[in-house]
């Protein structure tokens, strides 16, 4: 019986740590965006097996590249890990997308999406495809703040 009486003592604490680890999910999600996204498409003079965009073509098809790289990033992270990870992750993309190319690529001028005339029409739509992000992320996270479900209770090992 005692056994049983430490049992429920423990999962209760498991609980309580639960609750206050939904935060750190959404931090930890939010983390991991930024470093996937910058480390993976912000690296300059990279070259993938040897190939160059030269084309508008070709420049558009390395930044669907990059996007589809993102879009099985998201399912992994969405089948994977917590509710709460996932929409930490979604808001994190959507912030970088709008941010980055807002303050980096348009008022300060560093880079460009691409080299050629297509940033001038992708670069607008990938920011409007952040804030839909955004408010997406934060929209279905307090709708499961909400709705009381926990599906954050687990995490792979």
């Amino acid at each position: 019986m005692a056994e049983i009486g430490r049992i429920v003592c423990i999962s209760g604490h498991i609980m309580k740590l639960v609750s206050k680890g939904d935060i750190a999910m959404k931090f930890m999600g939010a983390v991991v965006a930024f470093f996937v996204t910058e480390f993976m498409f912000h690296m300059m003079d990279a070259f993938a097996a040897g190939l160059k965009a030269d084309t508008p073509i070709e420049r558009i098809g390395a930044v669907l590249c990059g996007i589809t790289v993102l879009a099985i990033l998201m399912a992994v992270f969405r089948k994977f890990f917590s509710r709460s990870f996932y929409n930490g992750f979604v808001v994190a993309v959507g912030l970088f997308l709008s941010f980055d190319i807002a303050v980096f690529h348009w008022v300060f001028q560093l880079h460009r999406i691409t080299n050629g005339p297509e940033a001038n029409w992708l670069e607008p739509v990938f920011v409007v495809s952040g804030i839909v992000f955004v408010a997406h992320g934060v929209k279905k996270d307090r709708a499961l703040k909400n709705t009381g479900e926990r599906s954050d209770v687990s995490l792979p090992l």
